[in-house]
């Protein structure tokens, strides 16, 4: 099999490109990567905000605005409904090639000047400004990375879900709360990796059961209480004892739970419906490698993020809605189709190449905020001739005269952007959850850091004070402003989540959004794969009591989980 092995430009490390990775490269008309694939992962996710809003000036009105971007950032922003309209013209600001300058620091020029839309969303937005990288919502407040979202708040990663809290990677769910990695589910709270499940509580690994508590790798059951059967009336008096509508109740059952599934083994990865897959959190997908976080993909490696059918791509974040054919990109989706080293492009582009916040466009080159236009550099419109001529001119004096950075890495053609042209700091980015560091490492690795200058409020309540039971808590919390108990920042109530917690009876959350996004984030597993055996040692599908299986998984090694193969884990579920 012909392979070749490089040395990473970036980490110095050793890497193996495989005989698929070089026919998809041949393929796609672009040269073998000089970075390794982790390298390549954090430069992208750089140039990625989920969870944070910054007020900023409006360039057009310099009021303020809510924005993806920091106002730090050297950049302009418009409101989105004025960015996507056909009061301005982005060819106005078209620059012509400079061949005494490199490629790099010319698309940083017209970057600074385009004006971009102040957050990324498409699709109809009703009656949801405080939400970000997101298409389709109504009444939806701080939700992040979602699609198809009605009645929500506080989700990350979230696809067709109603009427829902507090949760992390979550699709076709409603009436849930505080779960991860939950599917297809109704009135499921305080879950990790169900599906199909209706009235389940506390529980893990469960598949199309209903009226489960505190229960693990369970498949078609009802009635189950910390994985023991019960009748329905004996089920209905325990969970009647339970005092759920009580914050400290609430905190006990989770300690009690959280030592119960220790107990059980996990399988080396989550997903299901799967065909020749590695990686993590990957759903009905077939041929995905060393990817994370997949639903519904199919010929893609080293992907991070992919929802609605993205395929034959390699090297992307956050592909959605039918992307294909995309190599190094970065939120890009809605029918596009063969893009190179670009990001925030949408709605049916094609043969775009180092470009940004491009609609509907094809076949332009380092141009950013072009809506439904083609043969433009730079934003300068040219005839198809004069373009792909240009375009070779280019991409030779890439070659030629590459941008070099701050740590002396070279940016020839077939290079990402590099991370300092991103309007985001490390700690700004996607890549803080992926692969956190505090300032001094990110500083040394070349990236930007940015100290959080949050807005102040005076505090009216603290949490502790907080009625422990929601039956005594009245209307009057929503002009409360709560400190978090952990992080001692400041938090409201809304009035729809207010109406959420009266109807299922739970108590009011003690700490803020974010300070609850990191605690169910301590559940998903970081992004690295590890080379791996089967813990089991009981006499399922091998014969002498200790499986051989090996397998790539994210729970390494320091981690106290029973880890087993996709065989052992299924006879583990009853």
């Amino acid at each position: 099999m012909e392979t070749e092995t490089k040395a990473c430009q970036n980490c110095k490390k050793d890497f193996l490109i495989e005989s698929n990775d070089l026919l998809f490269y041949e393929r796609m008309k672009v040269p073998l990567p000089s970075w390794c694939s982790e390298c390549r992962m954090v430069r992208r996710l750089v140039f990625r905000n989920e969870r944070s809003l910054f007020r900023r000036k409006n360039a057009l009105t310099d009021k303020d605005l809510f924005s993806g971007f920091p106002p730090e950032a050297n950049l302009n922003t418009y409101e989105n409904d004025y960015w996507f309209g056909d009061q301005w013209d982005p060819t106005d600001y078209q620059m012509s090639y400079d061949f005494s300058k490199p490629f790099f620091e010319q698309f940083k020029e017209l970057f600074s000047k385009v004006p971009l839309p102040a957050k990324s969303t498409a699709g109809f937005m009703v009656n949801s400004d405080y939400c970000n990288e997101v298409s389709s919502l109504r009444n939806a407040y701080l939700c992040f990375d979602a699609d198809f979202v009605e009645n929500s708040a506080y989700l990350v990663k979230a696809t067709n879900v109603n009427n829902s809290f507090d949760s992390h990677e979550v699709i076709e769910n409603e009436l849930c709360y505080e779960d991860v990695m939950v599917y297809k589910s109704y009135r499921t709270f305080f879950s990790l990796d169900c599906e199909s499940c209706v009235d389940v509580w506390f529980s893990k690994g469960l598949k199309a059961c209903t009226n489960c508590f505190g229960c693990v790798n369970l498949t078609g059951k009802s009635y189950y209480f910390f994985n023991e059967p019960l009748s329905k009336e004996e089920y209905e008096n325990k969970i009647s004892q339970l005092n759920l509508d009580s914050h400290q109740s609430i905190i006990s059952l989770r300690q009690k739970v959280l030592d119960f599934w220790k107990k059980f083994p996990v399988k080396y990865y989550h997903g299901i419906r799967n065909i020749n897959c590695t990686g993590e959190r990957i759903s009905d997908s077939k041929n995905v490698l060393d990817s994370v976080s997949i639903q519904g993909g199919e010929n893609l490696r080293y992907v991070q993020i992919s929802v609605l059918k993205a395929t034959n791509s390699y090297d992307c974040v956050q592909l959605f809605l039918g992307a294909e054919n995309a190599y190094e990109c970065v939120t890009c989706g809605e029918g596009v189709y063969n893009l190179k080293y670009s990001f925030n492009c949408w709605e049916e582009s094609r043969d775009l190449e180092y470009s940004a916040y491009c609609v509907g466009s094809s076949n332009c080159f380092g141009c950013v905020g072009l809506k439904n236009k083609q043969y433009c550099i730079l934003n300068k419109q040219y005839t198809k001739e004069e373009y792909f001529e240009l375009r070779e001119k280019i991409i030779k004096h890439m070659d030629e005269l590459p941008y070099v950075d701050s740590l002396n890495r070279k940016f020839k053609y077939g290079e990402f952007f590099p991370a300092e042209f991103s309007p985001l700091a490390y700690n700004e980015s996607l890549v803080q959850d992926y692969i956190p560091l505090d300032s001094k490492e990110a500083k040394e690795k070349g990236f930007l850091w940015r100290e959080p200058n949050p807005r102040e409020f005076d505090i009216t309540i603290i949490a502790k004070d907080l009625a422990d039971s929601i039956k005594n808590v009245s209307e009057d919390i929503l002009n409360e402003v709560i400190q978090c108990e952990s992080c001692k920042r400041a938090y409201r109530i809304i009035n729809n989540e207010f109406q959420f917690y009266k109807r299922i009876g739970i108590p009011i959350p003690h700490k803020c959004h974010n300070c609850r996004f990191l605690d169910r984030y301590q559940f998903i597993n970081k992004i690295k794969l590890y080379d791996r055996a089967c813990m089991c040692n009981k006499k399922h599908t091998h014969l002498e009591g200790k499986c051989d299986a090996s397998f790539r998984t994210s729970y390494s090694l320091d981690q106290p989980d029973i880890v087993y193969c996709e065989k052992c884990y299924q006879q583990e579920i009853y």
